[in-house]
């Protein structure tokens, strides 16, 4: 059965985009030491080569991301690994939930397709069922939040930043039905960011 992960990265007070869904302005007070700073970018590139699906959620979402990294791709003044990160996100297979997406909406993008937000659960549990490499969810909480609480995540990767986003909208809506146990941390002290590393399974029952 194949595995899938959720990456995000969380701010300190557990943010994970502002009222008007943008992370920019987070990023406002970033500590000048940490702006070079490319760990998140080389392991998202890492997660991506170990994984045959991305899934994705959203129109605007999937849109501007996508539009976003296809920018990248052709920017002579990004970084190696953005760009490489760029052609990994082209070259795999991604499944968009959405109900408003359409195909000409994702013609500018090979290797994608339309799933109903009603149909999500069943595809992803099909998905997960195949031969082949890990299943992939960088962003797209609202989707994550939700197979967490049906039980299809199985790893939750979080990268902590060091902003204080001081409002805007958490990365989980309410507490799912599952039990975190811990399998691994690292500490990028040149970028000021912390990895946990994380096994969803069933919430533990606690004896009276």
């Amino acid at each position: 059965m194949r595995t899938l992960t959720v990456c995000n990265f969380v701010t300190i007070d557990g943010r994970y985009e502002d009222d008007d869904h943008d992370i920019a302005s987070f990023f406002e007070h970033l500590h000048a030491d940490y702006r070079a700073a490319d760990h998140f970018d080389h392991y998202n590139a890492g997660l991506v080569r170990s994984s045959d699906t991305l899934l994705l959620s959203g129109r605007q979402s999937t849109l501007g991301n996508l539009g976003y990294w296809k920018g990248v791709r052709d920017d002579p003044h990004a970084t190696p690994i953005r760009r490489e990160f760029a052609e990994l996100i082209e070259a795999i297979e991604k499944v968009v939930v959405s109900d408003t997406i359409t195909e000409e909406d994702l013609a500018p993008h090979p290797n994608t397709r339309i799933v109903s937000v009603a149909d999500a659960r069943a595809e992803v549990t099909r998905l997960k069922q195949l031969d082949g490499r890990g299943i992939l969810v960088i962003l797209g909480r609202r989707l994550w939040n939700d197979l967490m609480h049906a039980g299809l995540v199985d790893e939750l990767h979080l990268v902590t930043f060091p902003l204080i986003a001081g409002g805007g909208v958490a990365l989980f809506d309410n507490r799912p039905p599952v039990s975190l146990r811990l399998l691994g941390t690292e500490t990028w002290a040149e970028a000021g960011q912390v990895l946990m590393r994380w096994a969803v399974e069933p919430a533990s029952a606690v004896d009276a």
